[in-house]
């Protein structure tokens, strides 16, 4: 993919549900639907669908002609496909949410251009659709409606200079906008239609909005761990916000697994290995929301964990099932998972003495898209047989 379109995404970072959070006016956006939306935010997180989807359904049920309830119903969609990417069942709906948020924002926006809600909101739902339009690679329409939104959004900067919460999103967009052309060169171009970053700066208003931030906050922890696991590569620092995120959201996988990642980018393997155990177990237990994906993920992961401490037997056999599992949910192409795990089967297999094996699979990792330089180890192990 070409490196534009692969980053391009990211730049509607400032456009998301929660840079429309992160705007709101203490004052006056939420004020009548504070708490509710506070409460349905909180269950949204926590994957407790029917609970956020009744709360703001009832804010719908009052006051059907204002954008909030509408909007955040779309977010409970948002995080189902979160669970899922590649399901695309709830496209449709969840565009017709926005859909709808956006014609009653421009209802309220023909009687008062400077409606402050009706302008988040708008914003939001434009970054919101194009998120999910880059999701789905339709580049062009994720384009369009970052250009519709960005103006938008500028207004609500002004407007909302006395709000600690801004300080989330001018954060996260003075982290991105200097790390995605250090890490994209050929994204530069692009980045000079955008205002010039400041990783550092764009750190420490993420930090004081975690410390003092009302909406926001939650966002804030997760965009830190995101930048301090992708980009800075603190993967302990990354750890400790997802354990925030886990302890205030335990139903949550998506932040559950994130946190055993962290642990085992940061060496800490029986600590990833304890977690992926235990996301192993509540997959096997019918537990709500662990899907095969992350069940995939914990065996990927408990194999490496065994593998380090040399137990190849029961290793290979977690990287045998997180290969089927690969062949069953990867839906385009074959996931780093399935890649990597072939990989780590032909250096069991070479250390236990069965080169044919090991060449089989090494042959396969070359016929399958490269991951972390899955093809330069290959060929290396195929020249020289890795001994461990």
């Amino acid at each position: 993919m070409n490196p534009i379109v692969r980053a391009f995404p990211i730049f509607l970072f400032l456009l998301s549900p929660a840079w429309l959070l992160a705007q709101a006016p203490s004052t006056k956006a939420f004020t009548k639907y504070d708490e509710q939306v506070l409460k349905g935010i909180d269950y949204v997180y926590n994957l407790d669908f029917n609970e956020a989807d009744s709360v703001f359904s009832d804010i719908i049920r009052k006051d059907p002609k204002s954008p909030v309830g509408h909007f955040f119903k779309g977010m409970v969609l948002w995080w189902k496909m979160m669970l899922d990417l590649d399901n695309t069942q709830y496209d449709e709906t969840f565009s017709n949410y926005m859909e709808k948020v956006i014609e009653l924002c421009d209802e309220r926006l023909e009687i008062n251009d400077r409606d402050v809600e009706a302008m988040f909101f708008k914003s939001g739902s434009l970054g919101f659709r194009g998120r999910l339009r880059a999701n789905r690679g339709q580049w062009l329409k994720a384009a369009l409606d970052g250009k519709d939104a960005l103006p938008i959004v500028s207004r609500l900067q002004k407007v909302s200079k006395d709000n600690i919460d801004v300080l989330f999103g001018l954060g996260i967009y003075d982290y991105y906008a200097e790390a995605i052309p250090e890490q994209y060169p050929a994204v530069r171009p692009l980045a000079l239609m955008f205002p010039k970053g400041d990783k550092k700066r764009g750190i420490a208003r993420l930090d004081s909005c975690m410390k003092f931030g009302h909406y926001a906050k939650t966002e804030a922890i997760y965009f830190l761990a995101q930048i301090y696991y992708v980009y800075e590569k603190d993967f302990a620092k990354a750890a400790e916000f997802c354990k925030q995120l886990h302890q205030r959201y335990p139903d949550n996988p998506f932040f559950y697994t994130y946190l055993g990642r962290c642990y085992a980018a940061s060496g800490f393997w029986k600590e990833a290995e304890e977690i992926f155990t235990d996301v192993w177990k509540k997959y096997q237990n019918g537990v709500k929301h662990y899907n095969e994906r992350h069940v995939r993920e914990a065996h990927y992961y408990i194999g490496l964990a065994m593998m380090n401490r040399r137990d190849l037997k029961n290793a290979l056999a977690h990287f045998t099932n997180a290969i089927n599992l690969s062949l069953k949910v990867d839906s385009k192409e074959p996931s780093p998972f399935r890649v990597l795990s072939e990989l780590r089967l032909g250096m069991i297999y070479d250390a236990q003495g069965d080169r044919a094996k090991a060449t089989a699979h090494y042959k396969n990792v070359l016929n399958l898209k490269d991951h972390q330089e899955s093809h330069k180890k290959a060929k290396a192990y195929l020249q020289h047989p890795y001994s461990g």
